[in-house]
């Protein structure tokens, strides 16, 4: 079987991370803490086992990224070109989620740190997050023993 084409791989990159910002920029707008979650995770889990086979399914800049990191020293992973390639069209996706959001809803919301706390407590748990999703990727999705276990189950991780 042949590889997906670079078309295929971003069109499904697209979709997938469009899905993910769409979702969660309609729950926070709905205001529906209690479902926020369980929706936002059922989407990117169905997008992940749906599109993971055409592209990896990274849906964020900073997986696609880890995953060019790793190759440079050695790993599993994409060469640079992709990566960067990946990431504008999850950027564009997410610019592109968000018009939609707003414009379903008739609203939008800033970005910005909660009452009390400064960009720096914000920075600095974007960071704690972002190295823990990429560790989970790395660990679950693109381990080198998942080649021959056939691992099933990263979606749900």
């Amino acid at each position: 079987m042949t590889a997906p084409s670079m078309v295929a791989q971003c069109t499904a990159e697209f979709v997938g991370t469009f899905l993910l910002i769409l979702t969660v920029g309609c729950n926070v707008l709905g205001g529906n803490a209690v479902w926020a979650g369980v929706s936002i995770a059922f989407v990117l889990m169905v997008s992940i086992y749906a599109l993971g086979g055409i592209s990896g399914a990274n849906f964020n800049p900073a997986v696609s990224v880890t995953l060019g990191i790793s190759k440079s020293i050695g790993g599993p992973g994409m060469d640079w070109t992709t990566v960067g390639i990946f990431a504008g069209t999850q950027c564009a996706a997410g610019v592109l989620a968000g018009v939609c959001y707003s414009l379903l809803l008739g609203q939008s919301f800033n970005l910005a740190p909660a009452k009390g706390f400064s960009w720096y407590h914000a920075g600095l748990c974007e960071l704690v997050y972002t190295f823990m999703l990429t560790f989970v990727v790395m660990n679950v999705a693109v381990a080198k023993k998942n080649a021959t276990e056939k691992n099933q189950y990263y979606g749900m991780a």
